[in-house]
């Protein structure tokens, strides 16, 4: 049965000697590395796993706080926590003040490998081990109810696993042509990549309601999206129409206004008023040019006849009476444009709301939305337009009469149109934007699709879940009574599997040698007691692997049933202390094929790593040794991506990925360039600075550097550079400062080193600049 992927293990720490505040992220591998420089604090992140690991052993820890707190914490508190995901399988809550320390394992087991497990366990002891080891192992090798519990739960582990994988299957195949085929969905999106019949388990514990939107038609909507033109053609924007282009009130004046009619004869005026404009400009010719002939027919106009009949014309054109029509008239040409305006708005309005309604189908989101035409206000403005020209044509006919303007309001249908058009320029720039926008909106609703099918899914296959929920549960009611069973169960003594795995251990690692008695607990050179005793006849390096072997036997001292050893995390802090070549490999080989089985059985045969039922340690490797560090991530003791190095800037620490070799030459060069470039030195300095030049005289001038001593004539003399650090001279003579060398001295060292560098070895300068930079 698929299972959820587990997450990362992380550290934290608050004032912990000198790591001041501490947030690191480690992979979720079961094995990770942290490489460290000395003073960086490693020591106490493993102290740290050594109290959370005495405190599992019921062990008086009070004294944590003492030992683990930074000088500096101006509180005097501190804190430590190690966590899977959100969850924290250790923490530590100290406060110097009343020695008070609040130690929390939650479903873990640590087992710490560290120079206080080897002062505890083994040098306090001259090296003679503790036989006295009580407890007893829980094992089900005789107990009958137990290997039917066991049977029982394989079984229902195998039903549900099947019933899961039939389902999941079913989920899987209906999820790539729903959403990757039709939906048009990328694999990459977060949400289809997080889709899995495990979340959607965790999700519905319920069957969900039956949806109102289909998958299908959010489908429907983004195929709608897919079809937006090109080249849409855009609803536009609608000019509102003007207010201020009529004087009503004038209007209302002007019709209310009595005007006497003119002396001139009633058939003059007809003809006037037929043609009002021809007649107009030839009675302005006249009068104004003071012609003799008709500026139309080019006839003489003296005689009294036709010159009384053109008299007429001039009289009538100054009168009131065609003064007033010719206002009315002014009002009435005005009142057409009027009309005229609304026409063109009747077009674009139309248009617009036309090229809307084609738009808005291929956009979700503004499908069900309207636009107006505006019709109805037209119309009554229109009506409201002839009511006044029907006046005006009224008063014309009948100047001496007052009139008056028509209750229909003009300017307020003109107002409701304006608002029609503001409106459907709102919604119109809205569907612009969202097909501007249509990227946004796919991947919303490819989104919604994906959701929309986890629960589709569920709905339609609930019979189903029901069925595998009952078998999930069923077997967690089986493992239920299998770990009660196991607690009851017949045991087996902690002490027989402790000589027993310290006993092939010690032959992987030293053959006939060094055997280890398992009666009577004791180590032997050979077949011979040690009279001199362990202490006085190991070598360094030997006490440090017989350290090792012992500690992994130990973790049979720490489980009470089969089930704990899958809770058991080693920590090891420099297994490899003292140690040449060969044992250092033993062990970076003993950790990488380390495994633990099902019974409890501790082998280093990477044969038997199979599955569940064997099963490589979840496991910590902390180390200052970059010889060790390179050995353990070329022999693939951790994955290349599970290594890291802990760093510090002065004020906090970080954890950063560190998945290439480690020089120790270029660590040390790395020290002088951020002294040089502001660092505070400190004790690791001046021995840095001399690691330096010795290494860059014996590889770049050998002839020249039998010694430190002579590479330093050899700089002055050929080469023209004259150190001037009290430091370098000392060191060159073979002598040492009686107190510590002043801070300016150090740095002037660092920077004189750095100039000698970049004369041999500028390569290494480029490469650590380029790292500081990145």
């Amino acid at each position: 049965m698929n299972t959820a992927s587990k997450p990362n293990f992380s550290l934290s720490a608050r004032h912990l000697g000198p790591i001041f505040a501490l947030d690191g992220e480690l992979t979720k591998n079961n094995q990770n590395l942290i490489f460290a420089r000395n003073g960086t604090g490693k020591s106490f992140l493993s102290r740290a796993f050594r109290y959370l690991d005495l405190h599992g052993q019921k062990v008086d820890v009070t004294d944590a706080a003492f030992n683990l707190v930074s000088d500096e914490s101006t509180n005097g508190s501190g804190s430590f926590a190690f966590s899977r995901g959100t969850t924290a399988m250790g923490t530590l809550e100290l406060q110097k003040a009343g020695d008070a320390v609040t130690a929390t394992v939650n479903d873990a087991i640590f087992h710490v490998f560290s120079e206080d497990f080897v002062q505890d366990e083994l040098r306090e002891r001259k090296y003679e081990l503790d036989g006295e080891i009580e407890n007893l192992i829980a094992v089900d090798s005789a107990n009958i109810k137990l290997d039917d519990a066991k049977k029982a739960l394989e079984d229902s582990r195998a039903k549900a696993s099947n019933a899961y994988s039939a389902l999941d299957s079913k989920f899987t195949a209906a999820k790539e042509p729903e959403l990757h085929g039709k939906a048009s969905i990328k694999k990459q999106l977060r949400e289809y990549k997080a889709l899995s019949l495990e979340k959607l388990l965790e999700l519905y514990e319920k069957k969900p309601e039956a949806p109102g939107q289909t998958l299908a038609d959010i489908i429907k909507d983004l195929d709608s999206l897919k079809a937006i033109p090109a080249e849409p053609a855009y609803p536009g924007k609608v000019e509102a129409i003007a207010t201020d282009d009529v004087d009503l009130d004038a209007l209302a004046v002007s019709l209310e206004q009595p005007t006497s009619p003119s002396s001139v004869s009633e058939a003059i005026k007809k003809k006037i008023d037929a043609h009002h404009g021809f007649y107009q400009e030839g009675a302005k010719m006249v009068r104004d040019e003071h012609r003799a002939e008709c500026p139309f027919c080019e006839q003489g106009i003296a005689n009294p006849d036709p010159k009384a009949l053109i008299d007429a014309y001039i009289e009538y054109f100054e009168d009131e009476e065609e003064k007033h029509k010719a206002e009315l008239r002014e009002f009435f040409r005005k009142l057409r444009q009027k009309e005229i305006n609304l026409d063109r708005t009747e077009t674009q309005l139309a248009r617009q709301k036309s090229r809307y309604d084609d738009l808005r189908r291929h956009v979700p989101s503004k499908k069900d939305t309207e636009i107006s035409d505006g019709a109805d206000a037209l119309k009554k403005a229109r009506d409201a337009i002839a009511a006044i020209k029907s006046v005006i044509e009224q008063k014309a006919a009948a100047l001496g009469t007052a009139a008056a303007l028509p209750a229909e309001n003009m300017f307020a249908w003109v107002t409701a149109i304006n608002k029609v058009i503001g409106e459907s320029n709102e919604e119109a720039a809205a569907l612009t934007s969202a097909v501007g926008k249509a990227d946004e909106e796919r991947r919303t609703l490819q989104r919604k699709a994906c959701a929309m099918f986890e629960r589709e899914f569920a709905f339609g296959n609930w019979p189903e879940i029901e069925v595998l929920c009952g078998l999930l549960a069923d077997s967690v009611v089986k493992q239920n009574a299998v770990s009660e069973l196991e607690k009851a169960s017949p045991s087996a003594q902690a002490r027989d599997r402790v000589a027993e795995t310290f006993k092939f251990l010690l032959k992987e690692f030293f053959a006939e040698k060094y055997v280890f008695d398992t009666t009577s607990f004791a180590l032997k050179r050979g077949e011979q007691n040690m009279v001199r005793g362990p202490h006085r006849t190991l070598s360094d390096g030997e006490k440090t692997a017989i350290a090792f072997c012992y500690f992994i036997a130990c973790a049979h001292k720490k489980v009470a049933t089969g089930s704990d050893y899958r809770k058991l995390f080693f920590v090891f802090d420099d297994p490899v202390t003292s140690m040449s070549y060969d044992f250092i490999f033993a062990i970076a080989q003993t950790l990488k094929n380390l495994n633990i089985s099902d019974q409890g059985g501790i082998s280093i045969n990477p044969g038997k790593i199979a599955g569940d039922k064997c099963w490589r340690p979840e496991l910590l490797l902390l180390t200052h040794s970059s010889y060790f560090f390179n050995i353990s991530l070329t022999n693939r003791v951790v994955d290349a991506n599970a290594a890291f190095a802990l760093h510090t800037d002065g004020k906090s620490h970080s954890l950063a990925r560190l998945n290439k070799y480690i020089a120790p030459f270029q660590e040390q060069l790395i020290d002088i360039h951020d002294v040089a470039n502001g660092k505070d030195p400190d004790h690791r300095t001046a021995n840095c600075v001399r690691s330096v030049l010795e290494a860059i005289g014996r590889f770049c001038r050998p002839d020249k550097s039998d010694s430190l001593t002579d590479f330093v004539k050899h700089l002055a003399g050929e080469e023209g550079m004259t150190l001037k650090s009290v430091l370098i001279n000392s060191l060159c003579h073979g002598t040492y400062y009686d107190e510590t060398p002043p801070p300016d001295d150090l740095v002037l060292a660092c920077k004189e080193t750095l100039v000698v560098v970049e004369r041999y070895a500028v390569g290494q300068l480029a490469l650590i600049n380029k790292t500081a930079k990145a």
